[in-house]
């Protein structure tokens, strides 16, 4: 596994990409998932979208709670949102060294593959709704700079 290099700044033309849809899942869609795994590690994060590494692939991963398994999400897809939203401080693995607040809705129901192949739909709620609506706006070329609520206030 290879730690790959996080694509960083607001102006990066990779991260402001809307990503392209995975039609199939190859030995190398595989490897790519394995080495984003190392690099969120290794980088200390809870979440990356495959922009993130340069990749514009539709894949995530998030890992909240480190005592949990890492969830690998392949075309992801929002579904449903609750109606109450809650504001919360988030970081980024690509704008390091910038905690913004940002209004989420607290409960989501997301449907993606996952690495088999198989159609999984997830609800999540809180810390884990938080991070995969983060992962999923890399994939729309969206940063939290954009959804900053300091800016709108």
């Amino acid at each position: 596994m290879t730690i790959l290099k996080i694509q960083t700044g607001e102006n990066n033309p990779l991260l402001r990409q809307k990503a392209n849809q995975v039609k199939e899942i190859t030995p190398a869609i595989k490897q790519l998932v394995l080495d984003m795994i190392e690099t969120m590690k290794a980088g200390d994060g809870i979440g990356l979208a495959a922009p993130q590494v340069g990749q514009l692939l539709r894949i995530i991963i998030v890992r909240p709670d480190p005592d949990k398994k890492i969830l690998a999400l392949i075309n992801p897809e929002i579904k449903k949102t609750s109606f109450r939203k809650e504001i919360i401080e988030e970081g980024c693995l690509s704008l390091p060294d910038l905690s913004l607040p940002i209004k989420r809705p607290i409960k989501i129901v997301v449907q993606g593959l996952n690495l088999e192949g198989e159609r999984v739909r997830i609800k999540a709620k809180e810390l884990l709704a938080r991070v995969i609506q983060h992962e999923i706006e890399h994939l729309d070329g969206i940063l939290i700079t954009d959804k900053n609520e300091r800016k709108k206030s």
